[in-house]
């Protein structure tokens, strides 16, 4: 019975060994490259025309590995010069893929508000670069010992800038050309946030003595605001307003009060490329543009800045959460999203509401 027994259990080991040596062994296959990486247009111009039109779709097939694996997609986006060198693709923008999605795309408005984040000039043709990048994932979080594959696409995209068109004043005086001529142009009005009756905007009065009226409508046909009685007062029969200058100022106006308000403003760049400094980096006016810059401004990815003026941190511009310029010292830094040497520019030309920047 004991000889059985052992026979019997001889065998079976036998038999599961055998079972032992016969399992397949799964081994990875790296594909030499990705093929078949494409996108709907190569050439995409921008406008509120085509805000609700799908303008970007990327597509790519599965990858096969010889083994069933997970793997994660991963699309970055670049500027075609930030693509290059020990520190390329480092400030790309990246999208990571849902599990199992085999395409990417975007609305006209997303992609625009995607591609304005890498500081693309509004109206300009601008090149860039989207990556596919293809990692195979291990189980247990560590790097995979499967080098990630990559795909490049070049595409030209002409974004534009967003405005949000809010009740206005216009300014129309005798340092205008043509003079006491309404102008609905960057950097002759005022606009109202809150479509409230306070309205603000920056005006660059050139003169010593500067007279000027703001009016509600671009022409002569409806209330023009003048003289109040004092420079800070309005009325919507007085004469012409007055200011002192020369003198770059914010101007709020309020036209249920009757008061107007001047700060004259000269702008600086401060941030970490300066230790802070309100004085080292001074921007300069560019009276054809109605905009602020400072060239040659070396800056490092992953830092910050601000714009201040004449040293008063109260009258200072950063971001607010969803990242428009604001106003105060309750504003969160600006980011620098790339290194370089860099044209800073600010603009706040548009009125309250449509202030911004770029670095380019």
């Amino acid at each position: 019975m004991k000889k059985l027994f052992y026979i019997t259990s001889l065998a079976l080991g036998i038999f599961i060994a055998g079972c032992k040596r016969e399992l397949p062994q799964a081994t990875l296959q790296s594909p030499a490259a990705i093929s078949g990486f494409t996108a709907s247009s190569n050439t995409i111009v921008l406008s509120t025309a085509n805000d609700s039109v799908m303008v970007a779709v990327f597509k790519w097939p599965a990858l096969t590995y010889g083994a069933s694996v997970p793997v994660t997609y991963t699309l970055l986006i670049d500027q075609a010069a930030d693509t290059a060198g020990a520190t390329g693709w480092s400030n790309a923008l990246r999208t990571t893929i849902t599990t199992d999605s085999l395409s990417k795309s975007w609305l006209g408005t997303d992609f625009n508000h995607l591609v304005n984040q890498l500081g693309l000039t509004p109206g300009v043709a601008s090149a860039i670069v989207v990556r596919l990048k293809v990692d195979v994932n291990q189980s247990n979080g560590t790097t995979s010992a499967v080098a990630p594959l990559t795909s490049d696409l070049g595409i030209t995209v002409t974004p534009y800038k967003v405005f949000v068109k809010y009740p206005e004043l216009f300014v129309a005086g005798d340092f205008l050309i043509p003079n006491w001529v309404q102008k609905d142009q960057p950097g002759w009005i005022l606009a109202s946030v809150k479509s409230n009756s306070t309205y603000e905007g920056y005006v660059n009065f050139p003169n010593s003595s500067n007279l000027f009226k703001l009016c509600v409508e671009p022409d002569w046909n409806g209330t023009a605001y003048g003289w109040g009685g004092t420079q800070t007062t309005m009325s919507p029969t007085g004469g012409n307003l007055y200011f002192g200058g020369p003198g770059y100022c914010r101007v709020v106006a309020d036209v249920t009060a009757l008061t107007l308000s001047f700060t004259p403003t000269a702008w600086y760049v401060a941030g970490d490329f300066n230790s802070w400094s309100t004085t080292a980096t001074p921007m300069t006016f560019d009276a054809v543009s109605n905009t602020w810059k400072a060239s040659g401004v070396a800056l490092t990815g992953g830092t910050n800045f601000k714009f201040v003026s004449m040293s008063d941190w109260d009258n200072q511009y950063g971001l607010d959460s969803k990242g428009n310029l604001v106003l105060g010292n309750s504003s969160g830094n600006i980011p620098v999203t790339k290194s370089g040497t860099f044209t800073v520019t600010l603009d706040l030309s548009q009125g309250a509401g449509n202030y911004g920047y770029s670095v380019q």
